[in-house]
């Protein structure tokens, strides 16, 4: 969209500004304060690196093969195990420590098990990126490779690794940014030898009340995010190519991991549920409660989609209007404390406290990475159709509603979708608001916090439920409203 693009706009300042409200409030507030424990400081940032850099080393070399694995597949179970391999990335954390949990009895504390939590979440994640880029770079080499006798080791010595460097590259530094800005995970399979900043921030806060200090050490965690990210991720422009299949770029063997890692976690989840039977009447002894958890979180829930389409509109508005996607969109692991703990010291702690917190803090943080997944692509495709409705003079307004939305149904409804179960499932954003309002992911934190696994299993388990209940009753209203507006059109 070069031929059409606008200078920064209003609209984009807005959106930016909206996204980095959480730095805006803590440079009002607080100074910075470089009078560090560096013995501490060191220890925790150290225990992330080393968490973050172990899993980016594991999931990226794990991905190769697995890749391989994906194209020994035909359609329709090439692109239905794509679809799967993304489920433990793009579901909550909670399910796939509920599935670790189980799984590895005893459980090892600290730095080993959140490595092993971090890698069942990004390894399928991980292969689905590799196996589309392999599909855009690698064009008809492996099949040229193979005419001509190469050798397998040879012409991955040689041609693929070669090609496919800067692609590593991304994947290994997209896993790492997502280990080193967790929180959740740490939280809850840390104990105290698996500290990681992002708890070390926590405890500034919540125990040490330092909150100065704790705004120094998470401006610089989110500053070496947000630079791996401008740095690293940017997109590059790669020219069109078809992809030729070959035996070079199949491994049966990596089939066979793909299997195995479905397997552990579809399987393992199913275990974890059958085996948290027996608890049915303790959580049946906590249905009120789960009940009431329910009500405020749905009720938050509205308003928070409603604010979520509504930047969604806005974005693709400036989209349109200035050429390029909005900065935000490199704000992919904003630090959950610092977002957080913002809100935290804003917004009085009422009930009603409690629902703005919620709602701002789960937009910010959950908006530019979910966009980036699901619509940001989607987007980028309708280029050449957005520059010929300007070349003809047609609104913006207009090109936004008739043209692009309508295009991106299903992306939007996807986009919605982990919307919800992100903020139905998610603790770790409302232990950093402080929040005392119950809701159900504080719920499954509590249970997980004192290792009632069972009672967690059932509650996630109920989780889904409302989540397919709320997709449903989104599907509907859209049906409902596209009925509407056909009839005040004719």
């Amino acid at each position: 969209m070069k031929a059409f693009k606008q200078p920064f706009s209003f609209i984009s300042a807005a959106l930016l500004c909206y996204f980095l409200i959480p730095y805006l409030i803590f440079l009002k507030y607080f100074n910075l304060d470089f009078n560090l424990d560096y013995a501490e400081a060191w220890w925790a940032f150290k225990n992330s690196s080393l968490q973050a850099f172990v899993t980016a080393v594991i999931v990226t070399g794990l991905s190769i093969p697995l890749s391989f694995g994906v194209f020994t597949l035909k359609n329709p179970w090439f692109a239905l195990t794509q679809k799967l391999l993304l489920l433990p990335q793009i579901l909550p954390a909670l399910f796939s420590i509920l599935i670790v949990f189980s799984m590895v009895d005893p459980f090892p504390m600290g730095t080993t098990g959140i490595i092993i939590i971090f890698t069942v979440m990004h390894l399928g994640f991980a292969t689905v990126l590799l196996t589309a880029a392999t599909q855009e770079r690698m064009g008809s080499f492996g099949l040229i490779a193979e005419v001509y006798d190469v050798g397998r080791f040879k012409f991955y010595r040689r041609v693929y690794c070669p090609l496919m460097k800067s692609n590593l590259l991304t994947i290994f530094v997209l896993v790492f940014i997502f280990c080193f800005a967790s929180f959740s995970v740490p939280l809850v399979a840390g104990g105290g030898r698996g500290t990681n900043l992002e708890v070390l921030i926590y405890e500034k806060i919540f125990i040490n009340q330092n909150w100065s200090l704790a705004w120094t050490l998470n401006l610089l965690q989110s500053f070496f995010i947000f630079i791996l990210s401008y740095l690293i991720l940017k997109k590059s422009a790669l020219p069109k190519v078809d992809f030729e299949d070959s035996k070079y770029m199949q491994f049966r063997l990596g089939r066979v991991g793909l299997f195995i890692y479905l397997a552990l976690y579809g399987g393992g989840y199913l275990m974890g549920l059958v085996k948290a039977r027996g608890a049915l009447a303790q959580f049946q002894a906590l249905l009120p409660e789960i009940i009431l958890a329910t009500q405020h979180t749905l009720k938050i829930m509205v308003f928070y989609i409603l604010i979520n389409i509504l930047l969604l509109i806005t974005w693709v508005y400036d989209y349109v209007k200035s050429g390029r996607q909005n900065s935000s969109r490199h704000l992919l692991a904003t630090s959950t404390i610092l977002v957080g703990f913002s809100f935290y010291l804003l917004i009085p702690e009422t009930s009603l406290g409690d629902y703005f917190k919620i709602i701002l803090s789960m937009t910010i943080l959950f908006f530019p990475p979910l966009f980036r997944s699901f619509l940001e692509k989607p987007l980028d495709q309708l280029d050449s159709q957005i520059l010929t409705c300007k070349i003809f003079n047609i609104s913006t307004s207009k090109i936004v509603f008739t043209v692009v939305l309508r295009q991106i149904k299903k992306p939007i409804f996807l986009w919605l979708s982990f919307l919800t179960i992100w903020f139905l499932s998610d603790f770790a954003i409302l232990k950093s608001l402080g929040v005392r309002t119950a809701t159900v992911g504080l719920m499954a934190e509590s249970f997980l916090s004192s290792y009632r696994l069972s009672l967690a299993y059932l509650l996630s388990f109920y989780i889904l439920i409302v989540w397919v209940f709320t997709l449903l009753a989104i599907y509907l209203l859209k049906g409902v409203f596209g009925v509407i507006n056909k009839k005040f059109a004719s």
